[in-house]
């Protein structure tokens, strides 16, 4: 094989990223990531660093440069629990390594016990598409 490049990608593309891994602020009984979190006893084992988030929106921004497309989906977890402060970086983090022409979105899927005015006002502002789970009685 010539080489190892990798051809440039035209289509869109999704990934999604676990930032927070198994974490959450709820204890659904039919959740599949609850055992994970016995794997890890520390919570500081789940959370991704800032040094990954850089390393991370870099390497996935440069591999799509051509990509018209590029969509940024968080899930967990609960991924708010990381804070708003990680998500800001995140979108600083784009700004930073984005290419001209290239349309970057981002998605979030959360269980909404976070989400208050400063959220809402984050999350409209970077126009992310959130997507809300909602556990309860039957």
């Amino acid at each position: 094989m010539p080489g190892n490049d990798v051809p440039p990608v035209s289509a869109s593309l999704q990934l999604m990223a676990k930032p927070i891994g198994a974490l959450c602020n709820l204890r659904c009984q039919y959740c599949f990531y609850r055992p994970k979190r016995e794997l890890y006893p520390s919570d500081t084992n789940w959370k991704m660093t800032d040094e990954v988030l850089e390393s991370y929106s870099r390497q996935y921004l440069d591999c799509l440069s051509n990509a018209p497309e590029v969509v940024f989906a968080w899930q967990g977890g609960e991924p708010t629990l990381m804070g708003l402060d990680f998500f800001r970086t995140a979108m600083a983090l784009m700004q930073q390594h984005g290419r001209g022409g290239q349309s970057v979105s981002n998605a979030l899927q959360t269980n909404g016990l976070l989400l208050d005015r400063e959220w809402c006002d984050f999350l409209r502002q970077y126009r992310f598409l959130v997507g809300v789970s909602m556990d309860g009685p039957a």
